[in-house]
């Protein structure tokens, strides 16, 4: 049976792109392979050449927000420490950026986007960002950017290890997690679960006060766990099942001017996940079936529930030495139950895509990708992609290569848009957007330093941008009104030395954002047309600087944004000035036989800068957190 599947999958992908594949066996017999592309899971960034993608450290503290917002010039609208954080990504919106969890779409299906704080780091493994519009490649809400969040590869050594982290820190911090790792050379078993709770007491003193103030009613308790385990199947096969479940209940922090206590909300989540790959000289079968439950409960009477159930099916195999291509389908079934709805609903998406790379030439690799989705009886708009990487000079540990890609995404409406009663207009289109990205990339390295720069521009054109209004008769409700176009420059540095004693790693990165409303609101709306799209900063930067010697480590990193808008007709008043803040931390290791101990010390927001990324909603000023773990 499974040879049959392996069969018709193959010959009906063959079918789809005949036309190219005859031209590249029309080409002269050749030596040349494909570039070595090792992963686990669903192997997603192998067919995206042309866009930029990053891998991310995952650090031991804090949560997803504070990964991608110090490493990256990511803007991160924040309603306060450890609140809910929302991304704009390339000066899109929260809703337009895609989070997969093991290859499995987990924006929420109600809301159509995530919350950042709600990941901790202690739970993640594996963070890579594909930047621009890859809904080719990752279906709905791809338009800004991706957020890919995987397992690590299981190592099969049959080494056993233990790690017991204990974080505390200013305003209540505490963090107890422990992770642990089991197998045997078939087997391996990972476990991990934490606790973590925040009071929030910090002192503030905003300008709309005047004086110094005491946040309260804002206080967070969070803990959840994970679960892996992956099995070796004779030669060919590997299967694995993850299961993930975080609950967090927090007061939501009131505004700066407020006294009383606010709302409160509890989430819980619930994440399942059975995958299965399976390899031969033919190609590689790739099968998920996963299960998501969002369970929010609001002020503990309002209940919002979404079921997710999804099956993804592909297949990857060889064309000759120089081409492979991948094609698959994705199907999606949501439920949903809230009292914004009055009943329960029912949707089901339907993806079916494909992929194509080829090397052209010894200096040229391209890729083609396609995705059709179907939902609800409604067709999202056809998203292809094309993506090139030519390497223009490689000598003497010297690389300059040039991308360029040009593709579209779209974004479905989600169920709120849809059926909120009142006011859902279930006659909504997909948001679909157009973008085009050029990049190069500057690497020089030698065995005592690495120097690399990294610069793109890209361009993005959306229609049918999804706004809610209120009509004619006082009630609001979306339609497919805005048009949005966005421009800007991404630039990232990085330069290593690496010496028998010390090493040294500093970077920057800085990005330039454009994202301007081109349509009015109505007939005679002017004041927001060619204005920024609020909480879009036109200039973000990020610097660090990294020394290691021995078994200490220091680190300096500083973060900035420019002003930000609050309203779409950009007043003046309603501003939200720019800041800088500085963040210092020091780090010792120990080694005693098999015990590996170590404590680090960091200071957040050094110099005590006073600033909000959501306008009212104060954030902490100087803070300390020291973590320690043990590993045995």
């Amino acid at each position: 049976m499974l040879h049959l599947i392996l069969f018709v999958v193959k010959w009906i992908s063959t079918f789809l792109l005949l036309g190219y594949y005859a031209y590249a066996f029309a080409q002269s017999d050749s030596t040349l392979f494909l570039n070595e592309v090792q992963v686990y899971g669903m192997p997603v960034t192998k067919y995206a050449p042309g866009g930029k993608t990053e891998h991310l450290r995952v650090q031991h503290n804090g949560t997803l927000t504070d990964v991608l917002a110090q490493q990256t010039p990511l803007y991160f609208k924040i309603y306060g420490n450890g609140q809910l954080a929302t991304v704009a990504f390339r000066g899109t919106s929260a809703s337009q950026t895609a989070v997969l969890w093991n290859g499995i779409n987990v924006n929420s299906p109600t809301l159509g986007q995530t919350d950042f704080s709600l990941w901790p780091t202690f739970l993640l493994e594996e963070i890579t960002l594909q930047y621009g519009t890859a809904s080719a490649l990752y279906g709905t809400d791809a338009l800004g950017g991706s957020v890919l969040l995987n397992a690590g590869t299981p190592a099969f050594t049959g080494k056993n290890n233990f790690q017991l982290q204990q974080e505390a820190g200013s305003f209540g911090h505490w963090l107890t997690g422990v992770k642990a790792t089991y197998g045997t050379q078939k087997t391996e078993l990972r476990s991990k679960a934490y606790h973590r709770q925040l009071k929030n007491d910090f002192e503030f003193t905003s300008p709309k006060v005047g004086f110094t103030k005491k946040q309260q009613f804002a206080s967070t308790e969070s803990y959840g766990f994970d679960q892996q385990v992956f099995w070796k199947i004779a030669q060919a096969g590997e299967l694995s099942v993850h299961g993930q479940y975080a609950h967090n209940f927090r007061e939501v922090q009131p505004t700066v001017t407020s006294n009383n206590a606010g709302d409160v909300l509890q989430d819980n989540n619930t994440r399942l996940a059975a995958m299965y790959r399976h390899e031969n000289l033919e190609g590689s079968l790739f099968a998920t079936v996963g299960y998501v439950i969002n369970d929010q409960l609001y002020n503990r009477t309002s209940r919002t529930r979404s079921d997710q159930l999804t099956a993804l099916l592909q297949y990857d195999f060889a064309l000759g030495k120089r081409s492979s291509m991948r094609t698959g389908v994705n199907w999606t079934r949501y439920d949903a139950r809230s009292d914004g709805y009055g009943h329960r609903l029912h949707d089901n998406r339907y993806d079916g895509f494909v992929s194509f790379r080829h090397r052209v030439s010894p200096v040229w690799l391209l890729s083609l990708n396609a995705r059709q989705s179907v939902y609800q009886n409604s067709a999202a708009p056809f998203s292809p992609s094309w993506g090139n990487e030519f390497i223009l000079k490689k000598n003497d540990g010297l690389k300059l290569t040039l991308r360029t890609q040009l593709g579209r995404g779209y974004r479905v409406p989600t169920l709120n848009d849809r059926y909120w009663v009142p006011g859902g207009n279930p006659d909504l289109r997909a948001e679909n957007g157009l973008q085009a990205e050029t990049g190069m990339l500057f690497t020089k390295k030698n065995d005592a330093t690495e120097f690399s720069f990294d610069v793109t521009h890209h361009r993005l054109w959306i229609n049918d941008w999804i706004a809610w209004l209120p009509n004619n008769s006082g009630l609001w409700t979306p339609s497919n009104l805005s048009k949005v176009q966005v421009s800007g420059m991404e630039s990232q540095i990085s330069y290593r030395i690496n010496r028998t004693i010390y090493k040294w790693h500093l970077g920057a990165t800085y990005a330039y954002t454009r994202s301007l409303n081109k349509k009015g609101l109505n007939a005679y709306d002017v004041a927001t047309i060619n204005k920024q799209l609020p909480y879009v900063p036109i200039h973000a930067a990020r610097t660090f600087a990294k020394i290691s010697c021995k078994t200490w480590i220091a680190e300096v990193n500083t973060e900035f944004n420019s002003l930000r808008y609050t309203t779409l007709d950009n007043a003046a008043h309603q501003t939200l000035e720019a800041y800088a803040l500085l963040s210092v931390s020091a780090g010792k290791s120990l080694q005693i036989k098999k015990t590996e101990t170590s404590i680090r010390l960091q200071i957040n927001n050094l110099l005590n800068t006073y600033y909000e990324t959501i306008e009212s909603r104060a954030m902490p000023g100087r803070n300390f957190l020291t973590t320690f773990i043990v590993k045995f």
